[in-house]
């Protein structure tokens, strides 16, 4: 989806999925560029998935790579940009907005039992655990520190950690 001036541009893939406002669209691979431009640029040559070490970018929709966290999380080591041919994955483009977020009803914490797997995975320490007298530890995300990498989600073992895409701030 592109705005130019007060016209909005849709794709037909947005606009044949129901998904104008792009609220649903595939994670892309870090350094993205945005998704209309990647879904016109990305020629779907495979040479990222193939190149990324922890086997978490996979074919999609066309073919063209999303990101699943299953298998593990993004080390940001660069190997999907270098092998990209066409430059829609792109160094100069900061896109990575991924965020971790919490399901307190499927936490594993929150329904009082032990589980610290998300907090003993995350590199960056976005996620703690506070002390509760009589009680388990819940998990507390600082936001800010989160990368994204997806490190927590595959170790979850009830799946409360979802990885979404989350709006940039609008700067005034």
């Amino acid at each position: 989806m592109k705005s130019k001036g007060m016209s909005l541009v849709i794709d037909r893939v947005a606009f044949l999925s129901g998904d104008v406002s792009g609220r649903n669209s595939p994670v892309r691979p870090p350094w993205s560029i945005a998704e209309f431009d990647f879904r016109s640029t990305c020629n779907s040559c495979g040479n990222c998935l193939n190149s990324c070490p922890t086997q978490i970018i996979i074919p999609g929709r066309g073919r063209m790579p999303q990101l699943s966290f299953e298998k593990g999380e993004c080390t940001f080591c660069g190997n999907c940009v270098d092998s990209c041919e066409t430059a829609a994955l792109n160094r100069n483009i900061d896109t990575w907005n991924l965020k971790a977020s919490i399901d307190e009803s499927t936490c594993l914490a929150y329904q009082r039992v032990e589980c610290r797997s998300c907090e003993d995975n995350c590199e960056s320490r976005a996620i703690r655990f506070t002390a509760r007298i009589g009680n388990v530890g819940q998990p507390v995300l600082n936001l800010e520190s989160c990368t994204g990498c997806g490190a927590c989600y595959s170790t979850c073992p009830s799946r409360a950690i979802k990885i979404k895409t989350v709006p940039y701030e609008v700067q005034q």
